[in-house]
């Protein structure tokens, strides 16, 4: 497997591992469950997920020589955001059903960012 296959399958695992444990942490919130054990294995999939994404974005960004362009930064930022909106998740159930649908716009916008390049 060469290393541009490998950033971007470590940077899409890194997502996929984010918005799994956003999912579960906000229907958590919604059914009025505590499950601590819980809270504490889609903690560990949303970081270990949040490092991934950050080491094969980079990676991507070395390999594809990009730079530091205005849509790579609003990604960064985006997942800075990601980054400390776990701890609303976990700490404010009642915000449950309105994460759900920014972690998406989140989601979409970085989406966009990678797909169009738009500055």
């Amino acid at each position: 497997m060469e290393s541009y296959q490998l950033y971007k399958l470590m940077h899409l695992s890194g997502v996929l591992m984010i918005f799994l444990a956003f999912g579960g942490l906000v229907a958590r919130s919604i059914l009025g469950e505590d499950g601590v054990g819980f809270r504490k294995m889609a903690g560990l999939t949303c970081g270990i997920g949040l490092l991934l994404a950050l080491v094969g974005g980079f990676g991507l960004i070395a390999k594809l020589k990009y730079g530091f362009p205005g849509w790579v930064i609003v990604k960064l930022l985006i997942w800075l955001v990601l980054g400390g909106l776990i701890a609303v998740v976990n700490r404010k159930p009642g915000l449950a059903k309105t994460m759900w649908w920014v972690v998406l716009a989140l989601g979409v916008l970085a989406a966009f960012m990678a797909g169009v390049k738009p500055f």
